[in-house]
């Protein structure tokens, strides 16, 4: 059940975005921690996925509701999502943290020539052919998607990334 304060701070939130900030100081250590122990202690990452969290539930107060759950307890929820599409994501990774990698030379160079072929035979592709792997392969569209933006049938997409492949 919503406890009465927080349906006050509700309603006076929804009347002034300003009042949000009493709901943010009420609540922000708790969901701080709840990140804090599931992103391995890091200060900095708890710290935006709790400002993501916050920011997710101003831009829904508008349509929030009371019902049978406390608004923490909501809060939690779009934080465990908040979580879930952190993890998700795809993390760039520093290549200061790994140091000095060593290079075999061998290695190198049988992938500048891997790298040449493909390019080389990349420039024998259509320009829908290219657009069609870039977009699937690189982008990560699905087939839907890459029909809707290339503005062809579904199954042109797939012949187009099956003649592409080839």
């Amino acid at each position: 059940m919503i406890e009465k304060d927080d349906a006050l701070l509700l309603d006076e939130a929804k009347k002034d975005a300003s009042k949000f900030g009493l709901l943010y100081e009420k609540y922000i250590k708790r969901v701080y921690t709840y990140f804090w122990y599931r992103v391995g202690k890091s200060k900095g990452i708890a710290e935006e996925l709790a400002q993501e969290t916050f920011m997710k539930a101003f831009r829904a107060l508008p349509a929030f509701t009371k019902k049978s759950a406390s608004y923490f307890t909501y809060l939690l929820r779009i934080a465990h999502n908040t979580l879930v599409n952190y993890y998700r994501s795809k993390k760039p990774i520093s290549l200061e943290e790994y140091g000095d990698i060593p290079v075999d030379s061998q290695v190198v160079m049988e992938h500048v020539i891997e790298a040449r072929s493909i390019l080389q035979t990349a420039t024998s592709l259509t320009e829908d052919q290219r657009t069609a792997l870039m977009l699937h392969y690189q982008e990560e569209y699905s087939i839907k998607e890459m029909a809707k933006n290339m503005g062809k049938t579904e199954n042109a997409v797939k012949l187009l990334l099956s003649r592409g492949r080839n």
